[in-house]
Protein backbone atom coordinates (compact mmCIF):
# COMPACT_ATOMS: atom_id res chain seq x y z
CA UNK A 1 0.00 0.00 0.00
CA UNK A 2 1.43 3.27 -0.96
CA UNK A 3 0.64 6.84 -1.16
CA UNK A 4 1.88 8.03 -4.53
CA UNK A 5 2.77 12.03 -4.14
CA UNK A 6 5.61 13.11 -6.36
CA UNK A 7 4.61 16.88 -5.53
CA UNK A 8 2.37 18.57 -3.03
CA UNK A 9 -0.29 19.34 -5.79
CA UNK A 10 -2.80 16.67 -5.37
CA UNK A 11 -3.34 17.38 -9.20
CA UNK A 12 0.27 16.97 -10.12
CA UNK A 13 0.70 13.66 -7.88
CA UNK A 14 -2.30 12.31 -10.12
CA UNK A 15 -1.44 12.99 -13.38
CA UNK A 16 2.16 11.64 -12.80
CA UNK A 17 0.84 8.00 -12.19
CA UNK A 18 0.40 5.37 -15.35
CA UNK A 19 -3.46 3.97 -15.83
CA UNK A 20 -2.86 1.24 -13.45
CA UNK A 21 -1.19 2.59 -10.33
CA UNK A 22 -3.30 5.28 -10.77
CA UNK A 23 -6.60 3.20 -10.44
CA UNK A 24 -4.99 1.51 -7.66
CA UNK A 25 -4.43 4.36 -6.34
CA UNK A 26 -7.58 5.39 -5.86
CA UNK A 27 -8.54 2.30 -4.49
CA UNK A 28 -6.22 2.54 -1.87
CA UNK A 29 -6.76 6.07 -0.53
CA UNK A 30 -10.85 4.79 -0.73
CA UNK A 31 -9.53 1.74 2.09
CA UNK A 32 -6.94 4.01 4.09
CA UNK A 33 -9.42 6.57 4.53
CA UNK A 34 -11.82 4.26 5.57
CA UNK A 35 -9.41 2.48 8.31
CA UNK A 36 -8.65 6.02 9.67
CA UNK A 37 -12.58 6.89 9.84
CA UNK A 38 -13.20 3.56 11.35
CA UNK A 39 -10.38 4.32 13.29
CA UNK A 40 -12.09 7.15 14.99
CA UNK A 41 -15.30 5.81 15.67
CA UNK A 42 -17.24 7.05 12.32
CA UNK A 43 -17.50 3.93 10.33
CA UNK A 44 -17.18 0.13 11.36
CA UNK A 45 -14.82 -1.77 8.42
CA UNK A 46 -11.88 -4.43 8.33
CA UNK A 47 -8.99 -2.43 9.79
CA UNK A 48 -6.65 -5.35 9.35
CA UNK A 49 -4.37 -2.70 7.69
CA UNK A 50 -4.42 -0.91 11.14
CA UNK A 51 -0.47 -1.09 11.88
CA UNK A 52 0.95 -0.46 7.73
CA UNK A 53 3.21 2.68 8.15
CA UNK A 54 0.72 4.47 5.53
CA UNK A 55 -2.24 4.04 7.55
CA UNK A 56 -0.63 4.84 10.64
CA UNK A 57 1.13 8.06 8.77
CA UNK A 58 -2.44 9.39 7.94
CA UNK A 59 -4.14 8.07 11.23
CA UNK A 60 -1.25 10.77 12.82
CA UNK A 61 -1.14 9.62 16.53
CA UNK A 62 -5.40 10.14 16.67
CA UNK A 63 -5.90 13.21 14.59
CA UNK A 64 -5.97 11.82 10.61
CA UNK A 65 -5.41 14.23 7.93
CA UNK A 66 -8.77 12.87 6.75
CA UNK A 67 -9.72 16.02 4.33
CA UNK A 68 -6.20 16.32 2.43
CA UNK A 69 -6.29 12.42 2.24
CA UNK A 70 -9.93 12.51 0.80
CA UNK A 71 -8.73 15.49 -1.72
CA UNK A 72 -5.81 13.46 -3.04
CA UNK A 73 -8.65 10.39 -3.56
CA UNK A 74 -10.75 13.09 -5.39
CA UNK A 75 -8.16 14.28 -7.62
CA UNK A 76 -6.81 10.93 -8.33
CA UNK A 77 -10.40 9.84 -8.87
CA UNK A 78 -10.87 13.14 -11.57
CA UNK A 79 -7.41 12.03 -13.12
CA UNK A 80 -8.50 8.76 -14.14
CA UNK A 81 -11.84 9.44 -15.13
CA UNK A 82 -10.62 11.87 -17.56
CA UNK A 83 -8.45 9.31 -18.72
CA UNK A 84 -11.45 6.91 -19.85
CA UNK A 85 -11.70 5.16 -16.12
CA UNK A 86 -14.72 3.32 -15.46
CA UNK A 87 -15.60 2.94 -11.86
CA UNK A 88 -18.49 0.63 -11.34
CA UNK A 89 -21.82 2.00 -10.02
CA UNK A 90 -21.42 0.41 -6.47
CA UNK A 91 -18.24 2.05 -5.83
CA UNK A 92 -19.73 5.48 -7.57
CA UNK A 93 -21.80 5.19 -4.67
CA UNK A 94 -19.31 4.19 -1.74
CA UNK A 95 -17.30 7.42 -2.97
CA UNK A 96 -20.73 9.30 -2.80
CA UNK A 97 -21.44 7.82 1.25
CA UNK A 98 -17.45 8.74 1.96
CA UNK A 99 -18.02 12.12 0.60
CA UNK A 100 -21.28 12.83 2.62
CA UNK A 101 -19.61 11.53 5.70
CA UNK A 102 -16.57 13.57 5.22
CA UNK A 103 -18.40 16.22 5.11
CA UNK A 104 -20.85 15.92 7.49
CA UNK A 105 -18.35 16.00 10.32
CA UNK A 106 -16.22 18.70 8.99
CA UNK A 107 -15.72 21.65 11.48
CA UNK A 108 -16.54 18.59 14.28
CA UNK A 109 -12.37 18.67 15.26
CA UNK A 110 -12.22 15.04 14.78
CA UNK A 111 -8.83 15.16 12.46
CA UNK A 112 -6.24 17.15 11.36
CA UNK A 113 -7.25 19.88 8.40
CA UNK A 114 -3.49 20.40 7.59
CA UNK A 115 -1.81 19.14 4.94
CA UNK A 116 -0.52 15.29 4.86
CA UNK A 117 3.27 15.95 5.54
CA UNK A 118 4.92 14.23 2.56
CA UNK A 119 6.02 10.34 3.96
CA UNK A 120 8.21 7.73 1.78
CA UNK A 121 8.22 4.37 2.67
CA UNK A 122 9.15 1.24 1.05
CA UNK A 123 10.40 -2.11 1.74
CA UNK A 124 12.35 -0.31 5.37
CA UNK A 125 13.00 2.39 4.03
CA UNK A 126 11.06 5.41 5.49
CA UNK A 127 12.00 9.45 4.68
CA UNK A 128 9.67 12.31 6.04
CA UNK A 129 10.15 15.56 4.18
CA UNK A 130 10.18 16.71 0.86
CA UNK A 131 12.71 14.66 -0.09
CA UNK A 132 9.79 11.95 -0.76
CA UNK A 133 8.52 13.56 -3.61
CA UNK A 134 11.82 12.45 -5.35
CA UNK A 135 12.18 9.27 -3.77
CA UNK A 136 8.46 8.32 -5.20
CA UNK A 137 9.10 10.08 -8.64
CA UNK A 138 12.39 7.34 -8.88
CA UNK A 139 9.98 4.52 -7.74
CA UNK A 140 8.21 4.91 -10.19
CA UNK A 141 10.57 5.50 -12.90
CA UNK A 142 12.10 2.02 -11.37
CA UNK A 143 8.62 0.11 -11.26
CA UNK A 144 8.08 1.64 -14.98
CA UNK A 145 11.35 0.14 -16.41
CA UNK A 146 10.60 -3.17 -14.92
CA UNK A 147 7.05 -3.27 -16.04
CA UNK A 148 6.40 -5.19 -19.04
CA UNK A 149 4.02 -3.07 -19.93
CA UNK A 150 4.54 0.07 -20.86
CA UNK A 151 3.09 2.70 -18.71
CA UNK A 152 0.45 5.32 -19.81
CA UNK A 153 0.59 8.41 -18.39
CA UNK A 154 2.42 10.64 -20.98
CA UNK A 155 5.84 10.54 -18.99
CA UNK A 156 8.61 9.83 -21.41
CA UNK A 157 11.60 6.96 -20.14
CA UNK A 158 14.61 7.34 -21.24
CA UNK A 159 17.05 4.48 -22.55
Amino acid sequence: MQIFRINPSHEKSAAYLDNRRLSKQVLELYQILRVNLSMIGLLETNTRYLHHPIVKHVYNDGHPFITHTFKLLIACDREHQRRGGKRSPGFRKDLDGLASLIEAHEGDCLWNEDPLPPFYVYGDAKTYGEEAYSLYASLLHEKWQNDKIPPRCGIHLEG
